[in-house]
């Protein structure tokens, strides 16, 4: 999805899990939010309705560039503060009105609190200036107008463009040298990050086996490759800071200095260094000159060279970045220190190991390594092309269900057509595959970044982990790859900062020092399961009872499972965490973890025995363009229930059927009583059957609730193409649609939609 056609409540989750993601000094997530936080001023019509919510944008944007340009603390503190004010924002948002006063003082005190001057009157003010901006005439620049709505910026703040070499674009500006072949420059980039991912998980599999030629060999190679396509791309810092390091590595494969901890944390930065910079010139290319940036190397270099020459030398700083030309001010202050994602830190424990390197089996021996696949030839093709190949075979599918369905050919009884329209379905069916399976490719890329992950982490908190990862080549849909990373990060840092243990406190309860925290990734069925699980001390039930309790979730003493307690911690803001640390506990909770794998059609939900550990368990569908559903009348409509979803199908008996005064319908089903859906009522259509005994009842089950939908005929099952409905798609009740076999349209159900618009009602 374009990011022009983003609704202001999926602008504001983002913020959300964003701010999750953020670590002090990591200031390209904090680039990340900025930009979100311009999207939604640029909404236009979505904010106009809600003045002060444009005005909180603002001020919310103001605080952004004031943190990057330093004039505000970079702290954990703050940044729980800025989750609070996000969830100010999407309270607004949901709600659909304008925030009463208490919300605009508890919204401007969480950013006066970060450092940020602002009042609940400067919010008042705000609402009017936006309100004259949204009636001003057409030709009036909106997106200056935005920034000025909210409080008045710096007189510091005007932007002014940073020197670089090179000729001039078609505005007049300066275009670096590098934008002269931008189709070359496209290919850089790609590999570019290729390379730099292999090169981490090299450098973490040689911390296992620091004499491993071969692995040296590994991480040499890429750095060499980077060095020579950038020299002849004129990208001079990089080229600078590939070559320093090239050479550092070549005097480890020729046995002048070993292999030790020095080199290869230096390695790493070296690595988040040049991604960030790489990711800085994608975002010059995509976006023009004005996102160019300059970094300062100068520490890392002379890091590199005082190693070169057997010297022990201090820990560099990151990587320092002089702000965007379209940002930099006129006299800006001195340029910030942006630390990579994710950043190991300067002062951690020695003693805490790296994650191991995937195990097999539960034997104490290591397993023989198993005979690598052999690689057949391989090409690489535009994502648009391949996306255009899935959505033809996907319309050829549908063309051929509904000839094969037309009345006039179904009354031709030649044996020799029948014969051909099979052959012609086996081939569709292949042929449907094989595009699918282009579409697919092995998780273990986002797995390995995991093991950099855990292994800063066990430094950051002072535990000892390793992190034993299984079925990495288990295969997804591309498109569900990277939105499936942030919520991976935040579930992994809640596992080792809250689950782990310290090795002390593991040690005083029976347990080994070094904990473990298992990620796997396997199928079942038509679904991809992640599970996360670690052996720490597992959710504490009584304070997720307690917290629950007092915000009127449940009442006191209500007997609810421990599955159904522990899941709890989904619900929008539920933490319970005592303190704000700098790896998790934003404010912002695990809700934002959930709408992220709900938003891939998945759910999420969590084991947990006290004392033993926790497992959290993410199913997803393989592919984010076929659904397996039962395919349901209600009146003259067709809908389609995903067939994971559904439990048993039956026409209810008289005496299982019951009605309760003030709480609705429900069928005895296996011992429990379910609530009853009427689909009809939902979405306003004329039924058959208006009496569940006459009907058919489906029973489902989402999120641990079960429900009985009441239709009034099962057509069959099939595999579906979801189609796009436009502008349907923010529907409660409906995820998608397709085209039936008939040439009519079936809306997909959402039943997570429909369960809880029922609850509510």
């Amino acid at each position: 999805m374009s990011r022009d056609k983003k609704g202001v409540s999926e602008i504001l989750d983002e913020m959300a899990l964003k701010i999750l993601m953020v670590e002090p000094g990591d200031l390209s997530v904090v680039g990340e939010l900025l930009g979100a936080a311009e999207e939604l001023l640029a909404s236009g019509a979505e904010t106009a309705r809600l003045p002060v919510l444009r005005g909180m944008a603002a001020a919310f944007k103001s605080a952004l560039e004031r943190m990057i340009m330093g004039e505000l603390p970079d702290t954990a503190a703050n940044y729980e503060l800025l989750g609070r004010a996000i969830t100010q924002m999407q309270e607004t948002v949901r709600k659909g009105e304008e925030m009463d006063e208490a919300g605009i003082a508890a919204f401007a005190q969480h950013l006066s609190e970060a450092g940020y001057p602002l009042t609940a009157a400067d919010l008042g003010g705000a609402a009017a200036g936006a309100q004259r901006a949204a009636a001003a005439p057409a030709d009036v620049s909106t997106e200056e107008d935005a920034g000025e709505v909210a409080v008045a910026r710096d007189p510091g703040e005007t932007a002014a463009p940073v020197p670089v070499a090179g000729g001039e674009d078609e505005g007049g500006g300066p275009v670096p040298d590098f934008l002269q072949d931008k189709e070359l420059l496209g290919g850089f980039i790609d590999e570019a990050f290729e390379h730099l991912e292999g090169i981490e998980v090299n450098v973490l599999e040689l911390e296992q086996s620091p004499d491993d030629l071969d692995i040296i060999n590994n991480i040499f190679r890429p750095f060499h490759t980077i060095k020579g396509v950038s020299g002849f791309l004129n990208l001079k810092t990089i080229n600078r800071l590939a070559h320093a390091t090239e050479n550092l590595l070549d005097d480890v494969r020729n046995g002048k200095r070993p292999m030790d901890s020095d080199v290869i944390d230096l390695v790493l930065r070296v690595g988040d260094s040049l991604k960030e910079m790489v990711e800085n010139i994608k975002e010059v290319l995509d976006n023009g000159p004005g996102r160019y940036r300059e970094f300062d190397i100068r520490e890392q270099v002379a890091h590199i060279q005082a190693l070169q020459d057997g010297e022990s030398a201090p820990s560099p700083s990151p990587v320092v970045a002089a702000p965007p030309a379209a940002a930099v001010a006129a006299e800006a202050p001195a340029p910030l220190e942006a630390e990579p994602r994710p950043a190991a830190s300067a002062a951690a424990p020695k003693a805490a190991p790296a994650p191991r390197p995937p195990a097999e089996g539960n034997g104490s021996e290591a397993p023989a390594p198993a005979p690598k696949k052999k690689m057949g030839a391989s090409i690489k093709v535009d994502v648009e092309k391949l996306d255009a190949l899935v959505n033809a075979v996907g319309e050829l599918v549908i063309m051929q269900s509904l000839v094969r369905q037309n009345p006039l050919i179904a009354k031709i009884a030649d044996p020799k057509l029948v014969k051909d329209f099979s052959q012609l379905g086996r081939i569709t069916s292949e042929l449907q595959r094989t595009a699918m399976s282009m579409r697919m490719v092995p998780i273990k890329q986002t797995f390995d970044k995991m093991i950099r992950l855990v292994r800063d982490l066990s430094k950051k908190t002072g535990k000892e982990v390793d992190l034993v990862m299984e079925g990495a080549e288990t295969e997804i849909d591309r498109n569900m790859v990277d939105s499936i990373y942030d919520p991976l990060v935040h579930m992994m840092r809640n596992s080792v900062d809250h689950g782990i243990q310290t090795p002390e406190e593991r040690t005083a309860h029976g347990k080994p020092p070094t904990g473990k925290v298992h990620l796997r990734a396997y199928q079942k069925g038509g679904n991809m399961v992640i599970e996360i699980e670690d052996d720490g001390e597992g959710l504490p039930a009584a304070k997720i009872r307690k917290k629950a309790e007092s915000r009127g979730l449940i009442q006191p003493g209500e007997s609810l499972s421990d599955f159904e307690l522990n899941n709890l911690i989904f619900l929008p803001g539920f933490s319970t965490a005592d303190q704000i640390t700098d790896v998790s506990g934003r404010g912002v909770g695990m809700d934002v973890v959930k709408k992220g794998v709900e938003k891939l059609r998945g759910k999420v939900e969590v084991h947990s025995q006290p004392g033993k550990g926790s497992l959290f368990v993410i199913r997803l569908p393989l592919t984010l363009a076929i659904i397996d559903g039962i395919i349901v009348r209600v009146g003259s409509e067709r809908y389609i229930i995903p067939t994971i979803a559904i439990q048993e199908s039956m026409k209810p008996e008289r005496k299982n059927y019951n009605t309760v005064h003030g709480r609705g319908e429900s069928l005895l089903t296996r011992g429990n009583l379910v609530p009853i859906i009427r689909l009809y009522q939902l979405f306003g259509v004329e039924p058959t059957h208006s009496d569940p005994c006459e009907a058919i009842v489906v029973v489902v089950e989402n999120e641990g609730r079960q429900r009985a939908l009441m239709v009034d005929e099962l057509l069959g099952k099939e595999e579906v193409v979801i189609k796009n409905l436009g502008g349907m798609q923010d529907v409660r009740g409906v995820a998608g649609g397709t085209i039936l076999g008939d040439g009519r349209v079936g809306l997909i159900l959402d039943l997570a939609g429909i369960i809880s618009d029922a609850a509510a009602e």
